[in-house]
């Protein structure tokens, strides 16, 4: 059966049942990926994925279940077994919301572009194809392009109640990474960049190609830098993915485990007193848009820090029971899988400088560009340790390249320790908006 008579179908066997508290996702993903190596398309994979989840609140105990066949027999059994897991699990603070009116229409996010769609094996195929050679023509080390990868994908939900709610949306992206090998004498090393937006643009192959080779040669001229307390710059693609490793100490239901430093602090001064730090659901065209959550909470803009304060923790259903509050629309979930926080986009705002004048601010500082693994990082007790690829500054001049140079510090400190912030976003389709930062007083080591 369809989607729709599929969906039809449970909220049947709800009323049947007589069970007047029960929800259900319906997802669906497709992705068309390939891959280029030495001249020629030589993998193409396709992939599609479809499943619904069903979550019944019995007698205020949860149980869910899922399945991947949309037929009579398999809802059915899924329908009974997220039934008897209820009865098996402990009560919970899960009320189901009524619908609520009025919402927006999704397509306002801009989620969606249907030329993205309409791409084929060929477009991409020639695009890859593009981004090989260019990397290869880049510089005359270029020994081998190992990994070039182009997709493009799309996913669609719905969430579906029978308290009324019933809310879905589309989404889709292209991207492509490639990464060059490059050798001078005894020394090699590779590069990589990634693309990834809403909007086809074959003129990035080129920038993808000379991209991952500039970051290649940078580093065959890499060498130490003396250790200690240095002022360090996280660029614009570096600081999203480092601080968002300890955003999940914001979530309600990681203080109530325990899990959280920020646990019976809010109010308190934890930033420094210029910082602000959102959730903002409704940004148009971002990676985790969406009008209502998987709950059937609407979404809304949440300040986590505002002027240095921490302000609010990141709510869903039963995690804003436990403490007496309202979900502020925070509920992740797949089809497969139960309730979990959900950050939607963060967003930090931007300040005043370029990335070449937040360089400039210190006498000397170190520019991190590349992060390698977080093997180190502890999102609980908030200790950093991780390796960074980048440049020494001095005078606000690159003066040299550096490897294999670790970084040290704690995220709750890095909050307090933010100087300067970057004008500018990284470019990629993300939902981490956080500008490039200058921190005073991480450990540097070679």
């Amino acid at each position: 059966m369809d989607q729709q008579a599929a969906i039809d179908y449970v909220l049947s066997l709800a009323r049947e049942q007589g069970e007047p508290d029960v929800d259900l996702i319906v997802e669906r993903s497709e992705q068309l990926s390939l891959r280029v190596l030495n001249g020629q398309v030589e993998k193409i994979d396709q992939a599609t994925a479809l499943g619904l989840g069903i979550r019944v609140v019995h007698q205020g105990r949860t149980g869910i279940a899922s399945t991947e066949r949309l037929e009579a027999t398999a809802l059915e059994k899924a329908f009974r077994s997220a039934r008897e897991n209820a009865l098996l699990n402990d009560p919970t603070e899960v009320m189901l919301p009524q619908a609520a009116p009025d919402l927006p229409d999704p397509q306002d996010l801009e989620l969606l572009n249907p030329a993205i769609e309409r791409l084929t094996v060929d477009e991409l195929g020639a695009f890859g194809l593009e981004v090989e050679a260019t990397a290869r023509q880049a510089d005359a080390r270029v020994t081998a392009v190992p990994y070039l990868a182009v997709s493009r994908s799309s996913s669609a939900y719905r969430i579906v109640s029978t308290h009324g709610v019933d809310y879905q949306q589309r989404q889709n992206n292209v991207g492509a990474y490639c990464q060059a090998l490059l050798e001078d004498g005894e020394r090699r090393k590779s590069g990589g960049h990634m693309w990834a937006g809403r909007a086809w643009d074959p003129a990035q192959s080129t920038l993808i190609g000379n991209t991952a080779v500039r970051k290649a040669a940078d580093l065959l001229t890499a060498g130490p830098v003396s250790g200690g307390q240095v002022p360090v710059v996280l660029d614009e693609y570096c600081a999203p993915q480092l601080l968002g490793l300890y955003l999940g100490c914001f979530s309600a239901e990681a203080a109530q485990k325990g899990q959280s430093r920020l646990q019976g602090r809010l109010g308190e001064l934890i930033a420094d007193e210029s910082l602000d730090l959102s959730t903002e659901p409704h940004r148009v065209g971002a990676g985790s848009s969406r009008y209502m959550d998987a709950e059937g909470i609407p979404t809304r803009p949440v300040p986590l820090i505002a002027k240095g304060r921490f302000e609010e923790f990141m709510y869903h259903i039963e995690s804003a029971r436990r403490d007496g509050r309202e979900s502020n629309g925070h509920a992740g979930r797949s089809y497969s899988g139960g309730i979990v926080t959900s950050g939607h986009n963060i967003v930090m705002p931007t300040g005043a400088h370029s990335l070449d004048a937040l360089v400039g601010l210190p006498e000397t500082c170190l520019l991190v560009t590349e992060l390698e693994g977080a093997a180190g990082c502890n999102p609980l007790s908030g200790d950093i340790s991780i390796g960074v690829q980048g440049f020494w500054i001095e005078n606000g001049q690159r003066k040299q390249a550096v490897d294999s140079v670790t970084i040290a510090g704690n995220f709750f400190e890095v909050l307090k320790a933010i100087r300067a912030r970057g004008n500018t976003y990284q470019p990629n389709l993300s939902r981490m908006f956080i500008p490039a930062v200058l921190v005073d007083g991480l450990t540097v080591s070679s």
